[in-house]
C-alpha cells in the first residue's frame, strides 16, 4: 500500500515538472513583404505564462523573457546573424528556469506581439512601413489631439548612488519612441501619443542628487516630447517593461570620462586582432611593434599580464586601450616611440621643464632692433607684454621707438628667434575693401483737376453777386440787351458767377464762354477749367569708400542748415543741423573670402518744414549687417509708397443731382508712388591692384593693364 501512495506521488509531481517547465524547440524566421520580418518560437507544450517583453533604445533591442521555460537549441542556433529587415541578429540566454531572447535591430521600430498555443511571434515593421495612417488635420493646443496613444503619467525617483530614474507610464506596449541625446538634453518622443493637459509642465528635480535638473513634458503636434535637462558628465539607459518606459541617468566615472575621449578619438591604423589569456604586457607591446614597424622603447617599470580579446580593432586603438587599462602612457618622436608609467613621464618631463627654465635663466642676453612695416611698433609691444600670452622671459625687456616704428627687445637668443617669428606672421599688409552703394529714388506723381463756373444774369437784379446785381438794376445793361456805351463799368465776370468752383491748380487751362442773348434780357457765362500733370523723377546717389579690414570708415556729403537757439545763458546761438548723404561701414573678411559688414546709410534732406525756429529733416536710413559673397551686388532694403488723395467740392443738393450735378461741382485726383531702393557691392582689393581717383570715379589697374568695372581689359588704342 505504501509503495502505491509514493508511486502516485511520484507520478503527480514529475507531471507538474512537465506542466511548469516548457521547452523552447526552434525559432523560425519568416521574411514579409515590405520588408517586414516575423520571428516565431515554437514551444512543445502550450506558453504559460505570458511572455514579458520590453525594449531598449541604446542599442536598439527588443527583449523577450520566457519564464519557467528551457530550450533545446544547438549552440549554433543560440547566436544567429540575419540581416533581414530591420532584424540583423538574435540571442538566445538560459538562466535557471528563464530563457531570455535578445532581438537585436538596426533602429527603433514599432512591433506587435501574437500568441497562439504552442507559438510565440514577434512581427518587426519594415523600414518603409508607415507606421500610422496620415491624419487630416493637426490639432491646435486647444483642440483635441488626434493620437493613437496616450501619455498617464510621468514620476521621478532617485535610485542611489546619484542615479535618477524617469518612470512614464503609457497607453499600451509597442509605442515607437525616438530618443537622442545632445549636449545637456535627453529628448525622447513619444509617436503619435497625447499628454494630458494636467501633464504639460516642467518638473524641477534636481534636489534628487543625479544628474537630470528639470523635466519638461509637452505636446509637439501628435507626439508626445519629453525634454530631460542634466549637468556635468553623464549617460543614460532606456528600456520598456510592458506599459511603463524607464529613463535611468547616471554619471560617468573618472574612467568612464576617459574611456569616453578615447571612444572620440579617430583610429587609422592597420586592424588588428588579439585573443590573449593572462599574457605578459611587454610581449603584447612587442607584438604591436613587430605589426606597425615601429622602434618601441619599454620601460623597466612596465609590468604584469592582460587578458583581451580584440577583433579586428585598428593598432592605435588596441594600444591606446592596453595602456589606459595599465596606467601606462607613450611618448612618440619620429619612429620612436617610448612606453612607461604615466607617473614616471610626468615626473620625467617636469624635471625636463625645470632644466629648460634653469637653462633659460642661464643664459646670455642679447639686443635686437626689429623694424615693422605695416603693423604698429606700440600694439605689437603690448601684445608681446601681454602677462597672458607673453614671450619674454622674465629678464627680457622691450622698448618702442614710435618715430622709426621699431621695436628695440632684450632677451635670450630663444625668446628673441621666436619673437621674430611672430612678428613675421603678424606684420603683414591689412587687406582692403572696397564698398559702393547705391540709393535710388524713383517718384511718380499723377494730378487730375476738372472744375466749372457759370453764372446768369438778367435785368431784374439776379446775378453772382451782390454787385453785379446792383450794376444791371442800375441800367449797366439796358433792356433790350445791348451794352452800354461805356464799358468801363460792366459788371467784372467774377460777379455774375453763380457757380464758383474752378479747377484747383492755378495753371490749369481754361474755355469760357459768354452768351448773352437767352431772352428777356438773360445772360449766361460758363467756364471749364481742366488739368492732368504727370511729374517724374529719378535720384540716383553712390556714396563709395575704401578702408581696411575691420576697420570703421565713413564718407557724408551734404549740407549743415544753421539755426538759432537759445543758451543756457539767455543768449541766442547759432546751431547747425545736418542734412547729409553718409555711408558708415566696418567690413569683415571671412577666411572663404567672404564679406562681413556692418552697414549704416542715411540719405537726408531738408524737408522745408520749420517747428519752433528748428528746421526738420527728411530721412531716409538703413542699418544692418549682411554677409556678401566677393563682388556681389545685393539689395539691402527697400520701401515702396503710395499716397491716393481725392477731393471733391460741390454745392449743396444741386451738385448731388445725376447727370447736371457736374454742373455744380468740381474734382481732383492725386496720385504719387515713390519708390526707394538701397544696393551694396563690397569688393576685396588684392595686392597687385591699385585705385586710381579720376574725375571722382575709379580706375584700376592690375599688372599695368586698366581694368573696367567689370574687370575686364581695356582697349587704351581702340576708336
Amino acid at each position: 500500500m505504501f509503495n502505491k501512495i509514493a508511486i502516485l506521488l511520484w507520478i503527480i509531481l514529475f507531471s507538474s515538472h512537465v506542466v511548469a517547465d516548457n521547452i523552447l524547440a526552434k525559432i523560425k524566421i519568416i521574411p514579409l513583404p515590405a520588408e517586414r520580418v516575423r520571428v516565431e518560437f515554437q514551444f512543445k507544450e502550450p506558453i504559460k505564462p505570458v511572455p514579458v517583453t520590453f525594449t531598449t533604445q541604446k542599442p536598439p533591442r527588443i527583449v523577450i523573457d520566457f519564464l519557467k521555460t528551457h530550450h533545446t537549441l544547438d549552440e549554433k542556433n543560440l547566436m544567429k546573424k540575419i540581416d533581414l529587415g530591420n532584424l540583423v541578429n538574435y540571442n538566445v540566454a538560459s538562466v535557471g528556469d528563464r530563457v531570455r531572447v535578445l532581438l537585436d535591430l538596426s533602429a527603433a521600430v514599432a512591433y506587435s506581439t501574437s500568441l497562439h498555443g504552442q507559438v510565440f511571434a514577434v512581427t518587426l515593421s519594415g523600414k518603409s512601413h508607415q507606421l500610422f495612417k496620415p491624419l487630416k488635420k493637426i490639432a491646435m493646443a486647444n483642440q483635441t489631439i488626434n493620437a493613437r496613444y496616450t501619455l498617464k503619467n510621468i514620476d521621478f525617483h532617485g535610485t542611489g548612488q546619484q542615479t535618477g530614474r524617469i518612470i512614464i507610464d503609457v497607453s499600451a506596449t509597442g509605442i515607437p519612441i525616438d530618443i537622442k541625446q545632445t549636449g545637456k538634453e535627453i529628448v525622447a518622443k513619444f509617436i503619435s501619443t497625447r499628454v494630458p493637459a494636467r501633464l504639460r509642465k516642467r518638473f524641477d528635480v534636481a534636489d534628487f542628487q543625479s544628474p537630470a535638473q528639470t523635466i519638461a513634458v509637452e505636446q509637439n503636434a501628435r507626439d508626445a516630447r519629453i525634454t530631460l535637462m542634466s549637468k556635468g558628465d553623464y549617460s543614460y539607459f532606456a528600456y520598456q517593461v510592458n506599459k511603463q518606459f524607464f529613463i535611468d541617468v547616471f554619471p560617468l566615472s573618472a574612467d568612464e570620462i576617459k574611456q569616453a575621449k578615447l571612444k572620440k578619438k579617430v583610429y587609422t591604423g592597420k586592424p588588428i586582432s588579439l585573443n590573449f589569456q593572462n599574457i605578459p604586457i611587454r610581449s603584447v607591446l612587442q607584438l604591436l611593434a613587430d605589426f606597425t614597424g615601429i622602434n618601441m622603447v619599454i620601460s623597466d617599470k612596465v609590468t604584469g599580464n592582460i587578458t583581451l580579446r580584440l577583433n579586428k580593432t585598428p593598432w592605435d586603438q588596441a594600444l591606446d586601450i592596453i595602456l589606459a587599462t595599465n596606467s601606462l602612457d607613450k611618448r612618440q618622436s619620429g619612429n620612436v616611440m617610448w612606453v612607461a608609467p604615466t607617473i614616471d613621464l610626468m615626473k620625467q618631463e617636469r624635471e625636463q621643464l625645470k632644466s629648460q627654465q634653469e637653462a633659460t635663466n642661464l643664459a646670455p642676453l642679447r639686443s635686437e632692433l626689429l623694424q615693422l612695416n605695416y603693423a604698429k611698433a606700440v600694439d605689437m609691444a603690448a601684445l608681446l607684454k601681454d602677462k597672458n600670452t607673453s614671450l619674454l622671459s622674465k629678464r627680457g625687456a622691450i622698448s618702442v621707438d614710435v618715430r622709426t616704428n621699431t621695436l628695440w627687445i632684450q632677451d635670450t637668443g630663444a625668446q628673441i628667434e621666436e619673437i621674430r617669428e611672430l612678428i613675421k606672421r603678424l606684420d603683414i599688409p591689412v587687406r582692403q575693401v572696397q564698398i559702393e552703394s547705391r540709393i535710388v529714388n524713383v517718384s511718380r506723381e499723377a494730378i487730375e483737376d476738372l472744375g466749372i463756373r457759370f453764372g446768369i444774369s438778367k435785368p431784374q437784379a439776379l446775378s453772382g453777386s451782390l454787385s453785379g446785381a446792383n450794376q444791371i438794376a442800375q441800367g449797366v445793361y439796358a433792356q433790350n440787351q445791348t451794352p452800354l456805351a461805356s464799358t468801363s463799368n460792366v459788371t467784372p465776370f467774377t460777379d455774375r458767377l453763380n457757380v464758383d468752383l474752378p479747377a484747383l491748380a492755378a495753371n490749369a487751362a481754361t474755355v469760357g464762354l459768354a452768351v448773352a442773348k437767352l431772352g428777356n434780357g438773360i445772360l449766361l457765362d460758363l467756364e471749364l477749367s481742366a488739368l492732368e500733370s504727370i511729374d517724374k523723377a529719378e535720384i540716383i546717389a553712390s556714396p563709395r569708400l575704401m578702408t581696411v579690414n575691420q576697420q570703421p570708415a565713413m564718407i557724408e556729403s551734404g549740407e549743415e542748415i544753421p539755426y538759432q537757439e537759445s543758451t543756457s545763458s539767455g543768449a541766442t546761438a547759432v546751431a547747425f543741423k545736418k542734412a547729409v548723404l553718409s555711408l558708415k561701414v566696418t567690413p569683415q573678411i571671412t577666411p572663404d573670402n567672404k564679406l562681413l559688414m556692418e552697414l549704416q546709410i542715411n540719405q537726408d534732406e531738408p524737408s522745408g518744414r520749420v517747428v519752433n525756429g528748428v528746421p526738420a529733416i527728411a530721412t531716409k536710413q538703413i542699418q544692418t549687417n549682411v554677409l556678401v559673397e566677393n563682388g556681389q551686388t545685393v539689395v539691402l532694403g527697400g520701401i515702396y509708397r503710395q499716397d491716393k488723395n481725392n477731393t471733391l467740392a460741390r454745392v449743396p443738393l444741386l451738385g448731388e443731382l445725376p447727370l447736371v450735378g457736374s454742373l455744380f461741382r468740381n474734382t481732383r485726383a492725386r496720385i504719387r508712388n515713390e519708390e526707394l531702393l538701397i544696393f551694396i557691392t563690397p569688393r576685396i582689393i588684392t595686392n597687385s591692384l591699385s585705385i586710381t581717383a579720376i574725375e571722382g570715379r575709379g580706375k584700376a589697374i592690375l599688372n599695368g593693364v586698366e581694368l573696367d568695372k567689370f574687370g575686364k581689359p581695356v582697349c587704351i588704342n581702340c576708336k
